[in-house]
């Protein structure tokens, strides 16, 4: 059977600086008919670069080498007119952020019926009847009333079948889906990559997953192919690969995923190299713990003896992964440091009688209290009240109920009173690039908070930032810069350092990792953890990923539809959940098919 795409020595190099610097080596890959593969690996390795050169959607003077055979057509020198007759009808893609790919100004019919005219001909009736049957298709209930809804009108996980729709819209042979599962909880992923299952088996189309999540991965794809800094290092079939990894950065990148009740996670030591930067050898020598003198000066070849292939001198043994999950830890006491008595909060909704604005409930009756030095973990699909909950407790909406910090009423407190107290609540939001203003350098930003407090000097700032900095594993050359010019992780720890500023009792973690890779993600977490621990901070954990939460919290708490339906220890909620609606989680949350 004839591969529906094949890269063949696919190299890439970006204009940065003025030169041409290759940020993608030798990128080999078929997929049959009907077939899923999965690129995988940390930021920057390559996965989306990979993605946009098969679209041939670089940036304007990129430089490809090799061949890009779309059903055996090179289109690796095709011209424009060519590439735009082949987009959206032979190949398609699903991109990261349905939000910022579908037109805000346009209904949904507009935009998918575009599409299928473009392509197909048509008249307008046709597209909206075709726009009609793909939204039925990707299971978007009652479909007939939605045609005419904005995206904004849709939830996220809605809103990514959209994209999809719109993707199949001319049937294309093979679809490319970029981190389409980004941001979503574990129940809609799994709809979301069940969906995409679905449809590749009932139209024989073949399949390019970019993902960070290895769970779904291991559930859904039947081969992967493992990229480090611009080059492939281990490819072949998923559930081999799963069950024996050959290349110790597959180990590494599998060690960092987490597992419902580990206690603590592997993070790579390190860092990506830069493309300018990049070692001769074997890229990944410089964090391997196996590596000897001949991986540092040599390419590695590739090892073909095992189940996958590895591009190692040294590829582990066929010896099945050894379990991560730790033994929990004894509870522990936390005196009261943050009580929630009977927390509702209510949005406005569309609708009301005779001029009178509809409430809609977001939160109903939280009651709670959260210790000091405790982390509570808090999760729940979208939509469950999760993030309504940190907003509250950093008294940036109203609320009704009652909610004391240290014994004392935050509503009954004078004005100056309550803004010293919430100096003592500090967010981290899922985003940092959103929540760190970008026209400022990041020393500023970190002494913002500090500024504002009064009573330090300048010097003195400077002090506390390169501190806060060094406090959060990053050096003090990185206060010069602009939030532009960090990475994702980099980023997070920035805003982890701000938060620390003003010496905060309580920090709400909004979906701190999420954004990011598995390596980077486990760095993170370690350091909160840690960060927790020597600084006695007490943190609210707000997540959708249970198995990241259960490795950070002593307790969880399980919103669902605005309301608490269940809060226990960690290792006794994934023992034993009293809640039909906590096992589904559970069960999204636990590794393999």
């Amino acid at each position: 059977m004839s591969p529906v795409l094949e890269l063949k020595g696919l190299g890439v190099s970006l204009r940065r600086g003025g030169r041409d610097v290759p940020v993608l080596d030798r990128i080999s890959l078929a997929i049959a008919p009907g077939e899923m593969a999965a690129l995988v690996g940390e930021s920057g390795s390559g996965k989306s670069v990979t993605a946009l050169a098969v679209m041939r959607l670089l940036p304007e003077g990129a430089l490809l080498a090799g061949q890009i055979l779309l059903e055996g057509e090179d289109i690796a020198q095709a011209s424009e007119s060519r590439l735009r007759a082949l987009r959206g009808k032979r190949a398609a893609m699903v991109f990261q952020n349905p939000l910022a790919a579908l037109n805000p100004t346009r209904t949904v019919a507009a935009q998918i019926g575009e599409v299928w005219r473009m392509h197909e001909g048509g008249g307008r009736r046709a597209a909206r009847a075709r726009a009609l049957d793909l939204l039925a298709e990707v299971g978007i209930p009652d479909p007939a009333a939605r045609l005419d809804d904005y995206p904004h009108q849709f939830s996220g996980g809605m809103r990514q079948r959209v994209m999809i729709a719109m993707a199949l819209a001319c049937a294309p042979r093979l679809l490319i889906a970029d981190e389409p599962t980004a941001g979503l909880d574990p129940p809609r992923a799994r709809q979301i990559m069940e969906l995409l299952a679905r449809l590749r088996r009932e139209r024989d189309m073949a399949v390019l997953f970019v993902t960070h999540d290895l769970a779904l991965v291991e559930r859904e794809a039947d081969a992967i192919h493992v990229l480090y800094a611009g080059e492939m290092v281990e490819w072949g079939a998923a559930r081999a690969f799963f069950a024996h990894p050959r290349h110790p950065y597959s180990e590494a990148l599998l060690g960092a995923v987490p597992h419902l009740g580990q206690a603590r996670l592997r993070s790579i030591p390190g860092s990506l190299p830069e493309p300018e930067a990049r070692p001769p050898g074997c890229r990944f020598a410089p964090r391997c713990a196996r590596a000897e003198e001949i991986c540092g000066r040599a390419r590695p070849p590739a090892d073909v003896a095992g189940n996958t292939v590895a591009a190692c001198f040294f590829p582990l043994p066929a010896a099945a992964r050894a379990g991560l999950a730790a033994a929990p830890a004894p509870p522990r006491v936390f005196p009261p440091l943050l009580e929630i008595k009977g927390l509702s909060v209510r949005y406005p909704a569309p609708g009301g009688w005779l001029g009178r604005r509809r409430l809609a409930p977001a939160l109903e009756g939280i009651s709670l209290t959260l210790g000091r030095g405790e982390c509570l973990g808090v999760v729940g699909e979208s939509g469950s009240g999760k993030s309504t909950l940190g907003r509250a407790v950093l008294q940036m909406i109203g609320y009704e109920g009652e909610m004391s910090l240290e014994g004392e009423s935050l509503a009954r407190m004078t004005p100056a009173a309550r803004r010293a107290a919430r100096r003592r609540l500090q967010p981290v939001f899922q985003d940092p690039r959103e929540s760190l203003n970008p026209r400022m350098r990041v020393g500023e930003i970190i002494a913002e908070p500090l500024r504002l407090q009064g009573g330090l000097s300048r010097a003195a700032r400077a002090a506390r930032v390169e501190a806060l900095l060094a406090q959060v594993g990053l050096s003090a050359a990185i206060a010069a810069r602009y939030p532009g010019a960090v990475s994702g992780g980099q980023a997070q720890r920035i805003a982890i350092a701000r938060a620390l500023a003003p010496g905060p009792a309580l920090v709400v973690l909004d979906e701190p990792g999420s954004a990011l890779d598995v390596s980077t993600q486990a760095m993170l977490l370690n350091l909160l953890k840690d960060l927790g621990r020597r600084h006695g901070l007490t943190y609210l954990f707000i997540s959708h990923d249970l198995a990241a939460v259960s490795t950070m919290a002593d307790r969880i708490a399980v919103l669902r539809a605005g309301r608490m339906i269940e809060l226990a220890e960690t290792a006794a909620l994934i023992a034993q959940p009293r809640h039909e609606y906590t096992r589904a989680l559970i069960a999204a949350a636990a590794p393999g098919p």
